[in-house]
């Protein structure tokens, strides 16, 4: 018989919520569930790593993740004005292309995810530890995305696997009907997602296969108090 598998829980609830993956220059958007290197960053800055610390790279290539999107949230496109009349540009002279920088900037509005990642069962440990007493601020995606409730769950050996875990675990507050996750593929299966950090220094990422998968909500019995 197959003991089951250590599994770290999160709750990423907000009112904002801001999961970029094809952010360019002034137009930074958001992808509809979290993305793996941005799950990575939060453990991160839980542990209080730099962000050029070569552990993260380690950290990611260790854990794999499902995520489940019990409400989904809206996008919302923020415009934003910033002004730099008086700020340098890279050669120390004033901005030639005038005073005010323009950036559309896109958020889910009232999202609630629910992350599963697996594991060896130490570094699980070590980063519930973690985000239970947080070196740094949490948030999530953005800065200015704080969540409304404690991050982690818990760690748990109640589920065989992440796809158990997705399925079984208790459903958000207000949640949608039909549950849609997004679990980390071991092949070639299912479509690519950018966003796994491969130079923690700089934004260069590659890509990793998800599958995703639907389930009816009167399937899962309890709802997360």
């Amino acid at each position: 018989m197959m003991s089951n598998q250590p599994i770290l829980l999160l709750h990423l609830e907000g009112p904002l919520q801001s999961w970029g993956e094809r952010s360019h220059l002034i137009y930074r958007d958001t992808a509809s569930f979290p993305s793996k290197s941005g799950v990575i960053g939060l453990l991160a800055c839980a542990l209080g790593w730099q962000r050029d610390d070569d552990r993260i790279g380690e950290l990611s290539s260790k854990l794999k993740i499902a995520m489940r999107a019990d409400r989904p949230g809206e996008i919302m496109v923020d415009y934003q004005t910033v002004t730099s009349s008086r700020l340098l540009n890279a050669e120390g002279k004033r901005r030639s292309n005038g005073d005010t920088i323009l950036s559309w900037r896109s958020y889910l509005q009232d999202a609630c995810f629910i992350v599963a990642l697996s594991g060896p069962k130490e570094l699980l440990e070590e980063c519930k530890t973690a985000l239970s007493n947080p070196k740094w601020q949490l948030y999530l995606g953005r800065k200015s995305c704080i969540p409304v409730c404690p991050i982690i769950i818990d760690t748990t050996n109640d589920y065989s696997d992440l796809n158990d875990a997705m399925e079984k675990f208790p459903l958000c507050h207000r949640h949608a009907d039909s549950i849609l996750y997004e679990i980390e593929s071991d092949g070639n299966e299912g479509y690519r997602r950018n966003d796994v950090r491969v130079v923690s220094s700089e934004r260069i990422f590659s890509s990793r296969f998800v599958t995703v998968r639907r389930f009816d909500a009167k399937e899962v019995s309890n709802v997360l108090k």
